[in-house]
């Protein structure tokens, strides 16, 4: 049976992140519809200087045997690799843009990469606004199709009720939470996810009722660590490290708002927030900054609001002011973002492939 496609991804399971999910995700669901070869990298990015050449071989290999014709990238990193195949074998080549994979603030990387880009066939881009990186680099703009990130509700699902959520993060964490509103961030904390500026800004002009909660690690830790003590928040702000999946999911079943304050930082941005997607996914709404890839992650009051980054007054107010239905929330979130529909787009924009 000959491969329908073959996918090259550098980032992959067991290691964990937002491309590892998205890479994992999108091979899994070809396989389970057609027949697929792929070649990733499950290891620390240390390992890229042998990936690369390894993949660019094994794919000759395949691609001389007769059994591919198709290659998809899983990042735009790999479009050396991609455009050496397409340039010497008959094969085409499509990627999935993502953001930083286009916007690297680099000289070396930006003369290559993009250029590279915008010779393979077809470009897939997460969010409107990686598209528009990619023409701002002179990608044809009719190469490329916006297809968001998905999402597995399965992988989020909590057989308890809200109330015992709550009762039970409170007990593992130490933290009294009856009788309060629990805003909750989840991810990476780096600069541009505005943690701080949210911390500094709009925690402590929140209701005495309100607490805030902070899942994930990073470069900012120690600042907005050293921001609570300062401010004397420890006890309305709560920085919880990494945590379980299992422990993520209570929190997001149990908490009130979720919160994205993203901030203009400049050569890093966005590509999408897939974190938005999973709060929204346990019917967590989102307030989130109009910015970038936001503004495809969060449907504007439907599954969230945005607000103008850096607005103290618009947070504040959507706080105090949110009122969306939980169950609107995750129907539409799940209606939109399963992977099963994401693939499906996916499908029809590569397409069409031989049956099983």
């Amino acid at each position: 049976m000959k491969p329908a496609i073959l996918f090259i991804s550098r980032n992959y399971p067991p290691q964990i992140g937002g491309l590892e999910t998205y890479s994992y995700n999108l091979i899994k669901y070809f396989g389970h519809h057609y027949a697929i070869s792929k070649i990733v990298l499950g290891k620390p990015r240390k390992h890229l200087f042998w990936f690369m050449p390894y993949a660019l071989f094994k794919a000759v290999r395949l691609i001389k045997g007769g059994n591919v014709r198709r290659i998809h990238l899983c990042d735009g990193l790999l479009a050396t690799v991609g455009l050496l195949l397409k340039f010497f074998l008959p094969v085409t080549v499509s990627v999935t843009i993502h953001g930083l994979d286009i916007t690297f603030k680099n000289f070396l990387y930006q003369a290559i990469i993009p250029p590279c880009v915008a010779r393979l066939d077809k470009i897939i881009c997460v969010s409107r606004h990686t598209q528009k990186e990619c023409v701002d680099r002179e990608i044809p703009a009719d190469k490329i199709s916006v297809i968001p990130n998905g999402i597995n509700p399965a992988d989020f699902q909590v057989l308890e009720s809200r109330q015992v959520c709550r009762a039970e993060s409170a007990k593992r964490l130490g933290i009294p939470l009856e009788g309060k509103k629990i805003l909750l961030t989840v991810g990476r904390l780096v600069p541009r996810k505005g943690v701080a500026w949210f911390v500094k800004e709009v925690v402590p002009r929140l209701d005495d009722s309100c607490i805030y909660l902070i899942v994930g690690d990073g470069p900012e830790f120690a600042r907005v660590s050293a921001l609570v003590d300062k401010l004397n928040l420890g006890g309305r702000a709560f920085l919880l490290g990494r945590v379980t999946a299992e422990m993520r999911n209570r929190l997001l079943h149990a908490s009130d708002v979720f919160i994205m304050p993203n901030v203009h930082f400049h050569g890093d941005i966005e590509g999408f927030g897939i974190a938005a997607i999973e709060a929204g996914c346990c019917g967590l709404p989102v307030i989130a900054s109009d910015v970038q890839g936001l503004k495809d992650a969060v449907l504007h009051g439907k599954t969230g609001f945005l607000v103008e980054a850096g607005n103290t007054e618009g947070f504040l107010e959507r706080v105090r002011k949110m009122d969306l239905n939980r169950d609107a929330v995750r129907s539409l979130v799940v209606e939109t973002f399963d992977w099963e529909r994401v693939f499906e787009r996916y499908e029809e924009v590569l397409g069409p492939f031989p049956p099983r």
